[in-house]
């Protein structure tokens, strides 16, 4: 006998494939952004929020960030290109105003210094686990001792151990 297609399991299936078929294609769109809105929102989201820190002004909801927004959408209206946009901004509120600092001058070390500290971590790493991996020689004897020497040596060390003189000792005491 052949399983039925509406039984509860397979109309829950069913309809979270519709779901998700729905979902899928609610996020597809084939609407271009316009060009204008697309320069807007890069730029916004390049440009940090002076009041609140961390945040560019395209995530802020301060009302200097809405105003700065309103300023981005009113420059590009103006024919006013990406870059000049931005130094409007960087002229009235410094470069600290950009998300991203510029790779010049001062500025230029905020670039450097990240990928150069990595580089000398990894070294650094590289060594220790290469120090940590290499082989030890092997600790040789002080002394070397032939066979008559060395039972010498023991049958001394014994005899202190169990507490008679050393045998070859004729002063013990």
């Amino acid at each position: 006998m052949r399983p039925s297609i509406c039984t509860p399991r397979a109309y829950i299936s069913w309809l979270a494939l519709a779901v998700i078929a729905l979902a899928v294609a609610a996020c597809t769109s084939t609407d271009e952004i316009p060009d204008m809105e697309r320069r807007a929102q890069q730029i916004n989201k390049a440009v940090m929020c002076p009041v609140c820190p961390g945040e560019s002004i395209d995530q802020s909801q301060h009302p200097l960030a809405v105003q700065m927004r309103a300023a981005v959408d009113e420059k590009l209206g103006d024919g006013w290109s990406d870059a000049q946009v931005r130094e409007f901004f960087v002229e009235r509120y410094g470069p600290g105003v950009l998300l991203e600092p510029p790779a010049e001058g001062v500025h230029l070390m905020a670039w450097l210094v990240p990928p150069l500290v990595l580089a000398l971590a990894l070294a650094a790493l590289y060594m220790a686990v290469r120090l940590m991996t290499r082989p030890r020689p092997r600790p040789q004897a002080a002394v070397d001792m032939t066979t008559a020497e060395r039972d010498e040596y023991v049958a001394r060390v014994e005899a202190v151990l169990s507490g008679d003189a050393p045998p070859g000792r004729e002063d013990a005491g």
